[in-house]
């Protein structure tokens, strides 16, 4: 099976599917680390220098050639965008069984502030300013977003739980 992961900046899409990939023992990749390979550069870096029209194009082609590959399993994280773009979400479904880990904006914004300075996009915004920012691009998001194979609510869920919830909805319980 090949699932894709999608959902804002900081519903745990890597950690989640870094540990459901060895508990599944599925190959693990993230669509930004393809990106990083692809052009030598930080994702911080492709934004400034060429923009984001320019990024967005870039992740589409990198996410089509992925797609295509002939591997039978893996885990995909995707950007809390990808899914926005072009025809993303619906070559992601086509191509995959798409999870999208659902939270609301409290809780994004008490994991987001802790990781502020990991994420250029948000590390010069105050608090407030922050839960703006995650308010208004959540709300332009979620109608992809809701577009998913599955919906995995991750409020007050340890990783554990997250991971459980992933399997029963795929009907993968072998595992």
């Amino acid at each position: 099976m090949k699932i894709t992961l999608i959902g804002y900046m900081g519903c745990g899409k890597t950690t989640i599917g870094k540990n459901l990939s060895k508990k599944l023992n599925y190959k693990f990749y993230d669509l930004d680390d393809i990106i990083i390979k692809y052009k030598n550069n930080s994702i911080e870096n492709i934004f400034n220098i060429y923009g984001e029209s320019y990024f967005r194009k870039l992740e589409n082609f990198l996410l089509k050639n992925f797609l295509k590959k002939n591997i039978n399993q893996w885990i995909l994280s995707v950007g809390g965008g990808s899914p926005c773009f072009y025809n993303n979400i619906y070559l992601l479904n086509k191509f995959s069984k798409t999870i999208y880990l659902k939270s609301d904006s409290y809780t994004l914004l008490k994991r987001l502030i802790l990781e502020k300075k990991n994420r250029p996009l948000i590390s010069n915004l105050d608090n407030v300013s922050l839960f703006k920012f995650i308010i208004n691009s959540l709300s332009r998001r979620i109608f992809f977003y809701e577009k998913s194979y599955k919906k995995i609510i991750i409020k007050n869920k340890c990783i554990n739980e997250i991971i459980q919830d992933i399997i029963n909805s795929l009907d993968l319980n072998k595992y």
